[in-house]
């Protein structure tokens, strides 16, 4: 098996260098956004949902944009640590289809240029503000804590399943949406609707930790509850984040780092092959529609509507706990599904639909604040241990903040509670470290 694990490492490592060089980085960035353009140009936007109109003016900025934020891309590349990756997968799914939405396609001059203003800061305050390192880590989860938590868990993941669904395992992602609609009239006490949410983070932990013990019977057991935990209300980001933790722990060296945005290329032309030569779209739709043009769409919605309606301000989320009362009858997210689409749907987003929604024009500056701080005690949390048991939660997160507003991730997705179970997080690994050829 050692010979199996260093044979790999070698490979890995021979295949990360020729990528480690910053000039190489830069041109997969710049080849990535022109992919990118091209998915859009040909495919997405001759579909009724988007929409070619081509910006010229638009057109260059976004290329001045991408060539000045690739600079800052490689020096991601160069950190590992989980602000890095998160900072990395905004940039694919977010930033880059944002400059092609609003160049090729109908998204707005003002949201490109206030997109620019929201993305410098953001990018420079995750150069300025630092890191806090953990000199001394003297708390850390002890084995009867994890036995009582691994135990608690079952129980009410198990009980959760037999009753509301009787034990079902869903095995298509063709009937989601009916599961989903099914779940929500599912009438939960409110600890188990509690429970129901943070389990989503938790039984990932708890899969981690068993790792990290070598108890492969109970990852097998984790990865049961959290296919019963997916069961229940069929929300795919579950089986996305179990593959991504079973992928970073198994296969994840530190070189990889400077994989992800060529990876992302390649994937990106593997799509346009597949609709060119196989005739469907599986690749473009579930990963470079959903999880790239469909946000920023709804990002520049979010900017049309409240250009012209009150701003929440936080009153339908936490304030609202507060005695706040909201100006919406309805969840933001359905007020623009409403708007949207003439039905009311969850149209979640983050970033900068936070800002429209909640902060108005103002929150261009203060909602970047807020990111770096969370990312920043993220970075805390997992300051001591190996990337190969954050980096798939990282990606994840990432994808949370871009999909849904940030007090959401913090409390209902549980971001809050991973950060204080990786500062507990048992054994203590090697510190997360520079990369780059001038390491070496």
């Amino acid at each position: 098996m050692n010979f199996v694990s260093q044979k790999y490492k070698i490979i890995i490592e021979k295949l990360c260098y020729p990528f480690s060089f910053p000039v190489v980085q830069v041109v997969c960035y710049v080849l990535y956004k022109i992919v990118v353009d091209l998915i859009y140009m040909l495919y997405l936007g001759k579909t009724s949902d988007y929409g070619i109109n081509i910006n010229v003016l638009n057109v260059i900025s976004g290329y001045v944009m991408v060539l000045f934020f690739a600079f800052w891309v490689v020096r991601y590349c160069t950190q590992v640590r989980p602000s890095s990756f998160i900072m990395i997968v905004f940039n694919m799914i977010y930033f880059i289809p944002l400059t092609t939405y609003c160049s090729w396609g109908v998204g707005s001059s003002a949201t490109l240029f206030f997109g620019a203003i929201f993305w410098l800061e953001l990018t420079l305050l995750w150069n300025v503000v630092p890191s806090i390192r953990i000199k001394n880590k003297k708390v850390e989860f002890t084995k009867f804590f994890f036995v009582i938590l691994f135990l608690v868990t079952s129980i009410l993941t198990l009980y959760v399943s037999y009753r509301y669904t009787g034990f079902r395992i869903v095995t298509s992602l063709q009937h989601i949406y009916e599961i989903r609609a099914e779940a929500a009239t599912y009438d939960l006490p409110r600890i188990l609707s509690y429970f129901q949410q943070f389990s989503s983070i938790i039984i990932p932990m708890l899969i981690l930790m068993a790792f990290n013990k070598k108890k492969y019977i109970l990852v097998l057991i984790g990865f049961v509850l959290l296919i019963f935990n997916f069961s229940f209300a069929a929300q795919k980001s579950i089986l996305f984040m179990g593959i991504l933790l079973l992928f970073g722990y198994i296969f994840w060296k530190k070189e990889m780092i400077y994989l992800i945005i060529p990876g992302g290329m390649v994937l990106g032309i593997l799509g346009l092959a597949e609709k060119r030569y196989l005739f469907h779209e599986y690749i473009i739709s579930y990963l470079f529609r959903r999880q790239g043009y469909l946000l920023v769409q709804l990002s520049d919605e979010y900017y049309r509507f409240f250009r012209n309606n009150p701003t929440d301000i936080f009153r339908s989320t936490f304030l609202g706990k507060l005695g706040f009362h909201s100006p919406y009858n309805l969840p933001i997210s359905k007020v623009i599904g409403n708007n949207y689409s003439s039905q009311i749907i969850n149209c979640n987003n983050g970033l900068l639909a936070d800002v429209w929604s909640h902060l108005g024009t103002i929150g261009i500056l203060i909602m970047p604040i807020i990111l770096i701080i969370c990312f920043r005690f993220f970075d805390f949390a997992c300051d001591t241990l190996d990337a190969k048991y954050y980096v798939g939660l990282a990606v994840y997160c990432g994808v949370l903040f871009a999909n849904t507003t940030w007090s959401t991730v913090l409390l209902t997705h549980g971001f809050i509670i991973m950060c204080v179970l990786f500062f507990v997080f048992p054994g203590k690994e090697e510190k997360n470290e520079k990369l780059g050829i001038f390491n070496k």
